[in-house]
């Protein structure tokens, strides 16, 4: 899992060091709720947070005890007051992946640090940042969706290719916990249908299903982008060759 403040960057800018207070207090939120949910904290990144699950001891359920800890965390940091010096109420997003990876002290003869490495830790990565292009909070990588399924409530966004990544992923958006979350079944379902006729090339009956979306929630990024994609392809039919796969520029 890695967790990031959106925006930090402009922040610390005009904050300086008085940006050292918002940074610790976040720090401390989020590290005492991947602990309590039995995740091993890696590494601080400035304000990026890198957490793993499932070492050094075995946890069969390490996905959903990572998905649990990411929904606690967004749910910490809105309770908490935290905002910038706009007034803004601080915003973080996460990315989440599941995948064998190499796990140990790694570094060189002056310093081991326990971590892990590998391509799933990669996408985890990517799909941390991949939550700018979608206006989402938490993105999950397909096999953390499968591993967690009955657990948590998600949603498959959309199909991707993340920077440095030719390989297609389904990247799905962490909504809630199973019977916690109530009323989202209709809005999730319809949207998925439109997510199926896209991939289908019916492009007007998807553009049906991404409205109806926004017309019960109001505003949901996900359905605006694919309502756009749709109205370009129903008015220009892509060519045969055409994949719905979205190829990401930018980490």
């Amino acid at each position: 899992m890695f967790i990031d403040i959106a925006g930090f960057t402009g922040l610390s800018e005009r904050l300086g060091d008085r940006v050292v207070p918002l940074l610790s207090r976040y720090l401390d939120i989020t590290s005492e709720i991947i602990v309590a949910n039995g995740g091993t904290i890696d590494k601080f990144i400035g304000d990026a947070v890198m957490a793993f699950w499932g070492a050094p001891q075995p946890q069969e359920d390490h996905a959903a005890r990572c998905c649990r800890a990411a929904l606690a965390c967004c749910r910490a940091i809105e309770a908490s007051g935290l905002a910038d010096d706009l007034g803004q109420p601080l915003q973080i997003r996460i990315g989440i992946n599941s995948g064998r990876m190499l796990v140990g002290n790694i570094g060189s003869e002056l310093r081991l640090n326990y971590t892990v490495i590998g391509d799933a830790v990669n996408v985890a990565s990517r799909l941390e940042g991949a939550n700018k292009s979608y206006g989402t909070q938490i993105l999950i990588g397909e096999s953390t969706e499968r591993l967690a399924r009955g657990a948590v409530v998600t949603r498959e966004v959309d199909s991707i290719a993340v920077y440095g990544r030719e390989e297609r992923l389904a990247v799905h958006e962490l909504i809630g916990i199973v019977d916690e979350d109530v009323g989202m079944a209709g809005w999730i379902a319809r949207y998925e249908q439109g997510l199926a006729n896209y991939r289908a090339r019916r492009f007007a009956v998807a553009l049906a299903d991404f409205e109806a979306v926004l017309a019960e929630r109001g505003h949901d990024r996900p359905s605006e982008l694919m309502r756009e994609r749709c109205r370009q392809f129903a008015a220009t039919m892509p060519d045969a060759a055409w994949q719905p796969v979205v190829a990401l520029r930018t980490k």
